[in-house]
């Protein structure tokens, strides 16, 4: 990545705080003026001691006639309360400096993670699936926390070469020999580092794309620990972590090598520099040693400075690939953002659900996953929606949550296209409960409430009832203050799932959906959850995606679905007297 695409990175990353960096370079270069004028006065300080008469640079003969205009008498003392008031100043300055510099990075950390998070949040069902979990974990916080790094370092460049700039000037004003012999010798060192400078980059994005090669794998491999263990592939798991890491290992020691060496060399360029130049300087006639002392003491500030400024710039060019994934998948979630729509009717279901001719097909594939499926559900109805894995079945739950748009065909509330009706009242009707369930670490009632703090204590309660949990609940020491541990831990599989149904239940839905929810249960949690379902009849609409007959023998009536296409549909009695059926030649296993 050359300087004009580092430079394009930096403001598409921080163009909001170009003001406050602004702010940031007045401070620095007033730190640096400051000091530099009051490493100058030191000459003409120098002078009253050795009486080797008045300085004739510049900045001491700007000094004197400060003093002249200001009616102070140029003396000992008072340019020893000169030097002191400048550097307390140089003090004022780099506190502000810091206190500025960290109000950016907290600022920006902050609305960067929000605003990240809410991309994600409100991204198209559809681009989520296409991505790994965890590229999307360590791009939210790893990248997100190393771009910060990259704002402080920002910070660190501004400090360095305005201080080098200021230095450079100051000591040119007292010796421009030495001074332009030490710019040339430093211009011919950030030249020689200059390659480390760009291998340390090429270091960073092949960092940043290990990072989330990591992340991804630990990611998959906690949440299927289980599967792992009962595998017997822990090895063979640890293995294949191992490459992983051992590959980051080799790039973090290669990249801390480079940026070591490209700083490194500095100090002992500086201390030859500066003992060559003392050999040189010493045999010439007017040599004053006042003025060379000084001279050298700021040649060895430039060269402080410059290593610092190098160090800063190696870190800017391990840290741009994490700000510029950063910003590519923020602007690939704005791509893909969730479209709300022309929706703007208000929620209104009281006749019927209609399917007609709905198909579905994922981008870029030629083969649809629904096939001209037509169906209708009235009010209060359940249905049963049944078929193989890899029919359809899901697909039309996640039409139904306009998580997916269909290719062609219409869905109609009462006749009204389901697009025209506003999203977040859509789902504000919805409720559902999936297969896999999604249990934060909480209360029970947090996790019925999820993110509803308008629901009464009495709301989840009733709930909780209606889902057949409350008894459960009620005999726990903590009641509904009970945590659930990760992902639902302290639960049973039956119990997380009558929780989850009291968290759909607990918004008064018109409408549930049930996808496979009860296929991992044990008989009798199934009984639990089947009676909290007879409960509701003639009051919820209720689709069930099954893969036991007992979950949908109650049904009012099924659809039959097969490769993406409509096989049979009717009532359980009528399917089930019919031999030829899907639903009889299948048993209790759908």
């Amino acid at each position: 990545m050359n300087i004009f695409a580092t430079t394009r990175v930096l403001w598409n990353t921080f163009s909001r705080y170009r003001v406050h960096i602004a702010v940031l370079a007045v401070l620095g270069f007033l730190s640096a003026i400051v000091e530099g004028i009051g490493i100058n006065a030191i000459i003409p300080l120098a002078s009253f001691l050795t009486s080797g008469g008045t300085p004739t640079d510049f900045i001491s003969r700007a000094i004197e006639a400060l003093f002249l205009f200001a009616h102070i008498p140029f003396k000992f003392r008072y340019l020893v309360a000169f030097i002191l008031a400048l550097f307390m100043v140089r003090a004022l300055s780099m506190v502000l400096f810091g206190y500025v510099r960290g109000w950016i990075i907290a600022d920006f950390y902050y609305n960067e993670s929000r605003a990240m998070l809410r991309r994600v949040l409100f991204s198209s069902w559809p681009y989520l699936l296409k991505q790994k979990l965890g590229h999307i974990h360590s791009t939210m916080v790893r990248d997100l926390q190393m771009t910060s790094t990259l704002l402080g370092t920002l910070g660190q460049i501004i400090q360095s070469f305005s201080g080098f700039l200021m230095y450079l000037l100051v000591a040119i004003n007292i010796s421009p020999l030495v001074t332009m012999s030490a710019a040339l010798g430093g211009a011919i060192l950030l030249f020689v580092v200059r390659p480390l400078t760009r291998r340390v980059q090429r270091f960073g994005t092949m960092m940043s794309s290990a990072e989330k090669n990591i992340s991804s794998f630990l990611t998959e491999h906690v949440i299927g620990m289980k599967a792992v263990k009962a595998a017997g592939a822990e090895d063979r798991a640890l293995a294949s972590g191992r490459k992983l890491m051992d590959g980051l290992r080799s790039i973090q020691v290669r990249s801390a090598f480079a940026q070591s060496l490209g700083t490194s060399l500095f100090q002992p360029f500086g201390v030859i520099f500066v003992l060559a130049l003392f050999a040189v300087m010493y045999k010439l006639p007017g040599f004053n040693f006042i003025s060379f002392a000084a001279a050298i003491y700021l040649v060895q500030k430039i060269f402080t400075y410059l290593e610092s400024g190098q160090s800063a710039l190696n870190s800017t060019a391990s840290l741009v690939p994490y700000a510029n994934s950063m910003t590519s998948f923020k602007y690939a979630l704005a791509e893909h953002a969730q479209r709300e729509g022309e929706g703007s009717r208000p929620f209104s279901f009281e006749r019927d659900i209609a399917f007609d001719g709905v198909t579905f097909a994922y981008a870029g594939n030629t083969r649809p996953v629904l096939d001209g499926v037509s169906f209708s559900v009235k009010k209060g109805e359940t249905i049963g929606i049944i078929g193989p894995s890899g029919a359809g079945k899901t697909s039309i739950v996640d039409i139904l949550l306009r998580l997916l748009p269909p290719s062609s065909g219409t869905i109609t509330v009462d006749g009204v296209p389901l697009e025209s009706v506003a999203l977040s009242d859509w789902r504000a009707h919805i409720g559902y409960v999936a297969q896999d369930l999604f249990m934060f670490n909480g209360s029970i009632e947090e996790n019925i409430r999820f993110y509803r703090p308008e629901l009464s204590k009495e709301d989840v309660i009733t709930a909780a009832k209606q889902a057949n949990i409350y008894d459960f609940v009620a005999s726990l020491p903590d009641g509904f203050a009970s945590h659930v541990g990760d992902r639902g831990a302290t639960l049973s599989g039956g119990q997380r799932q009558r929780v989850a149904l009291a968290r759909a239940l607990a918004g008064k839905p018109d409408i549930l959906i049930l996808d496979e929810a009860t296929s991992a249960l044990d008989s009798e949690s199934e009984r639990l959850v089947q009676e909290a379902l007879q409960g509701l009849r003639s009051r919820v609409t209720v689709f069930v995606i099954a893969h036991r007959l007992s979950t949908v023998a109650n049904a009012d009536k099924l659809v039959v679905l097969d490769r993406g296409r409509i096989v049979e549909r009717g009532t359980p009695e009528e399917l089930r007297a019919d031999s030829t059926s899907y639903f009889s030649t299948h048993g209790g296993k759908i």
